[in-house]
């Protein structure tokens, strides 16, 4: 029996190894900073001169992942897309300390990504484009004087003001459980968390937090109709198995989410200080950052005298506007780079 097991892993191994497809396309290298190695996978059409750094969210989710989605794909025909896993995040690598798990750190992370396609593309023209705790962390780097060596920013759906953005999703999640009651669905559960949300529980402490995290999955706040099918690229074991992936894309993001306190982060007054174009893309049903937080952002950036930025409502979408308003998102970003590159 053992030798057959062996042998059935052994040609389980060999097919996988051989199934190389496009995912092995692209260039692939390493940041290494800090106590953090940090993967970064750079796809689609380099010969364009344009790059797109892919900021992803969390903190703690990846951007490996994101190579699989078509809609990024797609724009990678136009592109060449930039995939960076943050430190602690996805497939990065390395051991670094907790203490490190800052704002501050993580705008210097990306200043070395930035400076690395720059070095080695022959200084081409670079946009950011974040998502959600990805927004905020473009945010933060626009806001410093490292913005000089990016064209153009895209931020979607941003959690760059969670001191006043998070109580606003905890509004948003006990409407939603009154919703439920109303339809007589499970309510002893809905009761119970419209009732915790309406005691306005204090959203800087972290327990608080990670309750309403729980409460948050079971709502449509991500997605309108949850159970519609998108081209999401969803990733199987099977596929990290014949692919450049790891089963850490998985599990890395915990530890960080745990060590990595951003609930009183209030970026809003430093973001006056960006000026270079910038798209603000939100999802008009987002129950994760509120469309509240989609105004602030744009009021926000470049101060009210500043014209060179654009607020676009994707209007069938929630937190993951790139699913449900595949269309629209797709012709607005073109649209943005194009403009500005």
């Amino acid at each position: 029996m053992l030798k057959q097991s062996i042998l059935f892993i052994s040609i389980l191994l060999s097919f996988t190894a051989c199934k190389k497809n496009s995912d092995y396309e692209g260039d692939h290298f390493f940041v290494d900073n800090d106590g953090a190695i940090m993967p970064v996978i750079v796809k689609g059409n380099i010969n364009s001169n344009v790059f797109v750094i892919f900021l992803h969210g969390g903190p703690g989710g990846n951007a490996t992942q994101a190579t699989f989605i078509p809609v990024f794909q797609e724009l990678g025909d136009d592109f060449a897309m930039v995939y960076w896993d943050q430190r602690g995040s996805g497939m990065a690598q390395g051991n670094p300390d907790p203490s490190t798990f800052t704002v501050d750190q993580f705008v210097e992370d990306l200043d070395l990504v930035v400076e690395t396609i720059k070095v080695r593309y022959d200084n081409p023209t670079i946009f950011l484009f974040g998502h959600s705790w990805g927004g905020a962390l473009g945010c933060a780097y626009m806001s410093t004087d490292k913005q000089s060596k990016i064209n153009g920013f895209i931020n979607m759906n941003s959690g760059h003001n969670l001191l006043e953005g998070l109580p606003l999703s905890v509004d948003w999640v006990e409407n939603y459980a009154q919703t439920q009651v109303d339809i007589n669905n499970d309510i002893p559960y809905w009761s119970a968390v419209r009732n915790w949300c309406a005691a306005n529980p204090d959203m800087t402490v972290p327990d608080n937090y990670f309750q309403y995290v729980e409460y948050l999955k079971n709502t449509n706040a991500y997605r309108v109709d949850p159970d519609a099918e998108v081209e999401s690229g969803t990733v199987t074991t099977t596929d990290v198995m014949s692919s450049y992936m790891s089963l850490s894309i998985f599990f890395n993001g915990g530890y960080l989410a745990q060590n990595f306190n951003i609930l009183e982060l209030n970026l809003s007054p430093q973001m006056a200080n960006i000026y270079k174009p910038t798209l603000v893309l939100w999802g008009e049903h987002d129950g994760v950052n509120t469309l509240a937080m989609g105004n602030d952002a744009y009021n926000s950036i470049g101060g009210p005298s500043f014209t060179d930025k654009a607020l676009v409502i994707l209007p069938n979408s929630a937190h993951e506007g790139y699913f449900e308003d595949k269309e629209l998102f797709q012709s607005e970003f073109r649209k943005f780079v194009n403009t500005y590159k």
